[in-house]
């Protein structure tokens, strides 16, 4: 039976990941929970999980909390402006979109454009605050070029955020919402994390400084 749930195991290392994605979604919700350290905890569960990714066995508490003291600054007032657009944007489509105050398609259609593009930056500045020192400036200028360098990847990851959450939160099916909802507490948003890390890593790789596992990530 030990051979059968070892480590080298298929079961082995589907049960490890499975702990592993779990317990990012637990550290996620339980620092999100202030509402204001969301992006801070998504920048440390990226962290923690590049670098599982990338060094192997590593510790995913230890590595999680340490980007939440190192990186707070940059991902809170990161944080701060996705909110602050967010809030700009939903603005500007309920003025100018159908049944909006002022109906002009033109807007709509324009500002439908800004809202992917700037939504697909948002998806980035996270995991490259995570993943590289820099600027905060520097670090936004630089998740708009990787993602637009690697757009097919960059709608991917995009998709993955948002489509899952949105099917969730708007099913008229009750029962649905339920499992939906057992879905995100229990692993939800580390799943998806870690499905995204496969693909930043591979985008990231070619610019990260080549350094010893004992080093930190960023």
């Amino acid at each position: 039976m030990s051979k059968f749930f070892g480590n080298d195991t298929l079961f082995g290392r589907f049960f490890g990941q499975a702990g592993n994605v779990i317990t990012m979604n637990l550290l996620f919700l339980v620092c999100s929970l202030p509402i204001v350290t969301l992006g801070t905890a998504y920048t440390s569960m990226y962290y923690a999980l590049m670098r599982s990714l990338r060094y192997g066995d590593t510790s995913l508490i230890r590595d999680f909390f340490h980007s939440f003291r190192q990186n707070f600054r940059q991902s809170a007032l990161s944080w701060l402006a996705v909110v602050v657009l967010a809030v700009v944007f939903s603005a500007d489509i309920g003025m100018f979109g159908p049944g909006g105050i002022y109906p002009f398609m033109p807007f709509y259609y324009l500002f439908l454009v800004l809202i992917i593009i700037a939504a697909i930056t948002f998806m980035f500045v996270f995991p490259v605050i995570a993943a590289f020192e820099n600027t905060l400036k520097n670090l936004w200028i630089q998740s708009f070029f990787l993602a637009a360098r690697n757009l097919p990847s960059a709608l991917a990851i995009l998709i993955l955020n948002v489509v899952p959450l949105y099917v969730s939160l708007t099913t008229p099916v009750p029962q649905f919402f339920g499992m939906a909802l057992f879905f995100w507490i229990v692993g939800g948003f580390g799943f998806i994390a870690w499905v995204n890390t496969f693909l930043f890593y591979r985008i990231f790789k070619p610019h990260l400084p080549e350094e010893p596992a004992e080093e930190n990530l960023a």
